[in-house]
């Protein structure tokens, strides 16, 4: 996601680019992420945590090398002298600002992300195919899925996802911020495992995680509210997580035991 940030925010800043190319470029990296994740899993074998773990990092190195360490932001001053040609537009801007039939831009296309994810997920054959890969991957191979390719499809679909949050984030503050979307890793997590228990699915589930992601915003947002210190929303964070973490393997514990 940082790294989509601040190219997006680039592309539009420092090189004037047409809106369309500002859209789908960072996209593509979001593509190029994914297939090389899923190269390092499926191909070379590395587990998904390490492998996913060390992308971050060099990810992260990407971005911040790409930028020198800097935000980007209209007119900017450029280390080669000069500023920058080019300015974050208002119909780029509408996407993360705007606003239709009284709801903003960025709620709608959540909204179309988490229906979309919903129906593929309980009702597509593809859908299946996830939830089997994800829940045992031998059993998959052994039911002739191509394993290694829905890896591969799921990790580029991640980084597709990731983009998009990027320019959503670049066009709803107008810049591009360094290390934009670090501080939501826990908060992805922790959304995820919120939702895990959500309608008693007792799995990963589109619907749980909107549930999970939107109950996590409310409560960050009541404590800033409060005039709770920045720096102690991460204690909440972890506690957040942990409790999430709990209801997971009790409920999972409790189900395998009835079994």
């Amino acid at each position: 996601m940082s790294l989509s940030t601040v190219v997006t925010a680039s592309l539009m800043v420092w090189y004037d680019m047409p809106l369309w190319l500002v859209l789908l470029l960072p996209l593509l990296i979001g593509v190029a992420v994914g297939l090389v994740n899923s190269f390092l899993i499926t191909v070379i074998g590395i587990p998904d945590l390490l492998a996913t773990l060390s992308m971050m990092y060099i990810v992260a190195g990407l971005h911040r090398t790409y930028t020198e360490g800097y935000s980007i932001y209209n007119n900017m001053p450029l280390t080669s002298g000069g500023t920058a040609p080019g300015q974050l537009s208002e119909a780029f801007l509408w996407i993360g600002q705007g606003q239709m039939l009284g709801l903003p831009v960025p709620v709608w296309i959540m909204v179309v992300m988490v229906l979309a994810a919903y129906v593929i997920l309980n009702h597509t054959r593809w859908g299946r195919i996830l939830y089997m890969t994800g829940g045992n991957a031998e059993a998959a191979t052994l039911s002739g899925i191509n394993v290694k390719r829905v890896k591969t499809s799921a990790y580029i679909i991640s980084g597709v996802f990731a983009s998009m949050a990027g320019i959503l984030f670049t066009a709803r503050v107008g810049s591009g911020q360094i290390d934009a979307g670090a501080p939501l890793l826990m908060e992805a997590v922790a959304a995820v495992f919120v939702g895990y228990s959500v309608l008693g699915a007792g799995k990963p589930n589109a619907l749980g995680t909107f549930f999970g992601a939107a109950v996590i915003g409310i409560l960050l947002n009541g404590l800033t509210i409060q005039n709770l210190p920045y720096y102690a929303f991460d204690i909440i964070k972890g506690a957040v997580l942990v409790a999430a973490l709990a209801v997971t393997y009790v409920y999972a514990k409790n189900k395998f035991s009835k079994s």
